[in-house]
């Protein structure tokens, strides 16, 4: 599945692409939280939709980790474990500057007006907007920085990768999250990819440090 198809940016155009995106949204929002059981009639019912595309929608998302399915159990949110986090943050740490280096050395000025447009609409974001609203602005601008990247299959694994520590990141973009944001952003369009690297890795290692902050339990899911 490729990154465009996980998370379209403009209205999808069959039922099950739409379920699936929002699905997905539910998950790595926490508006579906860890553990939660998944009735396709209940989501079916609250959508507006059948229970075919969901239950479909169901084993999509298995195959990228973020829903599980047991037989006899149905299908459950897939839970949280920190340590796998650390895992999943090791890997974007080794794919996501390599992919961001192969992206700005392709960069032409249609993808440096992406990267202006993704971070003002980045910015752009206030307190008031909604959780759906910040992770959309937030994960198209890492995903237009990697979008030149020539090798399709290590920018599939960086958008899987971010949908997984997604789900440990806080649900706002703090200041200075923004500030990292800028940064990057004006090094991109400077063309400064040294510069680039050095802080893409740079705010990973800050996210790694948010995510691994003490929060208390890990939230359970419902029955």
């Amino acid at each position: 599945m490729s990154p465009s198809s996980t998370w379209p940016a403009d209205p999808p155009q069959t039922r099950a692409d739409w379920v699936d995106a929002r699905l997905r949204m539910a998950i790595l929002t926490g508006q579906l939280k860890a553990g939660t059981r998944l009735h396709a009639e209940r989501l079916a019912t609250q959508w507006g939709v059948s229970a075919t595309p969901l239950r479909e929608a169901f084993q999509r998302l298995a195959g990228d980790g973020l829903v599980e399915i047991a037989p006899q159990r149905g299908a459950r949110v897939a839970g949280l474990d920190r340590d796998k986090a650390a895992e999943y943050y090791e890997l974007r740490l080794l794919l996501e500057p390599r992919a961001l280096e192969s992206s700005l050395r392709q960069a032409d000025a249609a993808f440096l007006d992406e990267v202006r447009r993704a971070i003002s609409e980045l910015e752009a974001v206030g307190t008031a907007d909604s959780v759906e609203t910040g992770f959309s602005a937030h994960r198209s601008f890492h995903q237009t920085l990697l979008s030149r990247c020539r090798n399709r299959e290590m920018l599939r694994m960086c958008t899987l990768l971010q949908d997984q520590t997604q789900r440990f990141a806080a649900n706002s973009i703090d200041v200075k999250h923004i500030g990292q944001h800028r940064a990057l952003a004006e090094a991109v369009l400077e063309g400064d990819i040294g510069e680039a690297v050095r802080l893409i890795t740079l705010h990973l290692h800050t996210t790694v440090d948010a995510a691994h902050s003490p929060t208390g339990a890990l939230p359970a899911g419902e029955p």
